[in-house]
C-alpha cells in the first residue's frame, strides 16, 4: 500500500486517478490545500506526488469507498521502546472507543519505516466531521492508560492531524 500526498493541480490528480482507477481513494485538505492518496498497489512514480510505502498493522469499522467522505489523518512519531504499549492502546482502547461514534466510519492504522523510531498514521474515516467533536472522542482523550501515555513528551501535542475530504474529481 503507497501513502501519496500532494499540493498538486487538478490535472494531476486526474492523471493520478486514470493510471489507477479503482485502486486509488484521493483526498483533498482545503485548509492546507493538500491532497492525499491512498494506492492499493505499491508501485507508482508521478512527479507531483510524493510516495511512501506502508504497511497495514490492524483496522475497524468500515473503510474504503464503503465509508464516510472525511478522512482524518493522523500521524505519530515515537521511540521503538514504547511501540507494543502504544499499539495495544490504540487498537484496544482507543479505537474501539471512538467507532462506537456513530459517525465515526472505520479506521486504517499504517507503518512507515523510520530509521530512528517508529512513524504511523491513522487513516480515520468519518460520514461526518462533527464525529472529531464527539461525546465518544472526548472519553477516548480521557482515560487512566491515555493520561499515562500523555507523560511521555512524544505523545499527543507533537502528533499531526489533518482533515481532508473526498476528492470529487473524475477522469473524462
Amino acid at each position: 500500500m503507497l501513502l501519496g500526498e500532494s499540493t498538486c493541480g487538478d490535472d494531476a490528480v486526474r492523471d493520478l486517478r486514470s493510471a489507477r482507477p479503482g485502486s486509488c481513494e484521493l483526498f483533498f485538505a482545503e485548509a492546507t490545500g493538500s491532497r492525499l492518496a491512498l494506492l492499493a498497489d505499491d508501485v507508482h512514480d508521478h512527479p507531483a506526488w510524493t510516495f511512501t510505502p506502508v504497511v497495514p498493522l490492524f483496522s475497524g469499522g468500515r473503510c474504503g469507498a464503503a465509508a464516510g467522505d472525511w478522512l482524518f489523518r493522523v500521524g505519530f512519531w515515537l521511540p521503538r521502546e514504547h511501540r507494543a504499549e502504544f499499539l495495544d492502546w490504540y487498537e484496544h482502547e482507543h479505537l474501539p472507543m471512538l467507532l462506537a461514534c456513530d459517525a465515526w466510519d472505520g479506521c486504517r492504522f499504517v507503518e512507515m519505516r523510520d530509521p530512528g523510531g517508529c512513524r504511523f498514521a491513522a487513516l480515520h474515516q468519518l460520514s461526518d466531521a462533527s464525529a472529531l467533536a464527539s461525546p465518544e472522542r472526548a472519553r477516548s482523550r480521557a482515560t487512566p492508560w491515555f493520561l499515562r501515555l500523555k507523560r511521555f513528551e512524544w505523545f499527543d501535542a507533537p502528533f499531526t492531524r489533518t482533515l481532508y475530504r473526498r476528492s470529487t474529481e473524475r477522469t473524462a
